[in-house]
């Protein structure tokens, strides 16, 4: 027998998935190398993204599968995603109520004609779609968070002279999965000017429901670049009937605002950025609530380091008033330092969002966050990270403390040893309690193709005085490179609960004990 039942790594598993991964590995891995000996027909191309999980101690299996094909001729494109959830994630943040389903989640057909100067795209079927950096409308695709928020209708976008149009009509998919609210939206770009761009947007949700009033925004946009400068300001007003009428008694002109401002400065070997925003019951949703339009810049900052993300700050298109400022400087060619500092609180009682839900709360510190990091090449072959970070935030009432140590060695041009340790000291500040997570890594790099890493994690409370509470987590991963077209990722062992972020969007990820397989292919 190949695989005993009583075998440690597979003990966990139902005998019936050992059956069906071990095949279904074997023809991946040869399909893969095989695919290397042909090219597709010109003009089409595919990629397939698969991820199958099983908890070993919730008895829980996950198996969600993502398959893109397109195809290119002459002036038309057109194309598929067939999504597979069988069984999805059973969080209904994640599955959005596709916890069984298998069907096309995305289908589009574009013609292109002109040139890059003159000339349009039409889009018929699904798409996205972004006007500016997403203040007013960012419909997108991410995995990791879990967001797909495309429309179904049609697009077009044109480009005359200096000019550039874009033009939609579309449907949002609800949490039921229908489409009810149609989305009218159309955006206008100048780019005439070699140190100025200016645009305007207009977008309006038209609910289902005849009774409601339509959502509408308005928005103005400046991006100069000059000297070692680069500028971007858009302001934008929110128009709503019914907030309007209700709760305003027709007294105010605008139901809501939102502002972002970015600043950026080069020279030499320094940089620094800042950001500043003020979003006042700016959120753009269906009539329901479901579909989130825009996504406007968090002015959070996104971190790759696993402790960091334990205490997230979600972004609230509704409350926020805040900004961020980063400093880069390259001391010279093996030294270089990064530093930021953002704030986000919530808005006065005078805000619009505050008088329509009839409260009068002052303003609190939402997240404030410092973080510094020092990249240095002491040798040819050691490479260091010092990192530390300090976070206050809102929602779970703590303040964070986490120092990192991130040191690579080179064995050789090929091979290359890391380790990553970091630790995270933690107040509640309603409670009092103070409690640690410290988590260790251990990667062997072998260039291009292979990553194998160990990581621990241990999480130590003292819920009454003297009693130490101790709580670890341990898995094993393996990244590979199968050929040029794919690349898997296997994990077994117990993972601990965390946040994944992206641009202030987050997804909780639970505790996890058992295996995971990742596969990406593309050709």
């Amino acid at each position: 027998m190949l695989f005993k039942k009583s075998s440690p790594l597979f003990s966990g598993l139902p005998i019936n998935e050992i059956l069906l991964l071990t095949p279904l590995a074997f023809v991946l891995l040869f399909s893969t190398v095989r695919g290397q000996e042909f090219q597709l027909p010109e003009g089409l191309s595919f990629s397939n993204q698969i991820k199958y999980s099983y908890d070993m101690s919730k008895k829980l299996e996950i198996t969600e599968d993502w398959f893109n094909l397109d195809f290119r001729s002459g002036i038309f494109s057109a194309g598929f995603r067939f999504d597979t959830f069988q069984p999805n994630d059973p969080s209904s943040a994640v599955n959005r109520g596709k916890k069984r389903f298998a069907d096309f989640g995305f289908k589009y057909i574009k013609a292109e004609i002109g040139d890059r100067n003159t000339g349009g795209e039409f889009t018929v079927g699904n798409y996205y779609a972004l006007f500016g950096r997403g203040l007013t409308l960012k419909s997108f695709e991410d995995r990791n968070v879990r967001i797909d928020n495309n429309l179904l209708g049609v697009k077009f976008l044109g480009r005359y002279s200096d000019f550039v149009i874009t033009a939609l009509s579309g449907m949002p998919e609800n949490l039921d999965l229908s489409r009810t609210d149609i989305l009218h939206a159309v955006d206008l770009e100048y780019r005439g000017l070699r140190f100025l761009k200016m645009g305007v947007s207009y977008l309006s949700n038209q609910p289902q429901n005849d009774q409601l009033a339509r959502t509408s925004l308005a928005s103005v946009r400046f991006q100069p670049s000059f000297y070692n400068f680069d500028i971007y300001t858009e302001f934008a007003v929110k128009q709503n009937e019914d907030i309007k009428e209700n709760v305003f008694q027709g007294n105010e002109f605008i139901a809501g605002k939102g502002f972002y401002s970015n600043l950026s400065f080069y020279y030499g070997n320094f940089s620094i950025l800042g950001e500043y925003k003020i979003y006042d019951n700016f959120a753009f949703t269906s009539s329901d609530g479901t579909v989130n339009y825009n996504t406007p810049p968090a002015t959070r900052r996104d971190y790759t380091y696993s402790l960091l993300n334990k205490h997230p700050s979600a972004l609230d298109a509704n409350n926020e008033e805040g900004g961020q400022v980063e400093i880069n400087y390259n001391f010279w060619d093996f030294t270089f330092l990064t530093t930021s500092f953002s704030l986000t609180k919530t808005l006065p009682r005078s805000s619009y969002y505050q008088r329509i839900q009839k409260t009068t709360n002052e303003p609190v510190i939402q997240l404030k966050e410092f973080y510094s990091q020092l990249n240095h090449q002491l040798t040819n072959s050691i490479y260091t990270t010092l990192a530390f970070g300090y976070s206050e935030e809102l929602t779970s009432s703590t303040k964070n403390f986490t120092p990192i140590l991130d040191v690579r060695y080179s064995l050789n041009d090929r091979n290359t040893i890391r380790l990553i340790y970091e630790h995270q000291q933690t107040n509640v500040s309603i409670t009092g309690e103070d409690y640690y997570n410290q988590a260790l890594t251990l990667e062997f790099l072998h260039s291009p193709d292979l990553v194998l890493s160990f990581n621990g994690t241990m999480e130590t409370k003292e819920p009454t005085p003297g009693r130490k509470v101790r709580k670890t987590w341990k898995f094993l991963q393996l990244s590979y490179k199968l050929g040029n077209h794919s690349d898997i990722i296997l994990l077994y062992g117990s993972r601990q609960a965390g946040n994944i972020c992206v641009g202030g969007v987050c997804r909780y990820e639970p505790e996890f004990n058992g295996l995971e397989l990742k596969m990406y292919t593309r050709f």
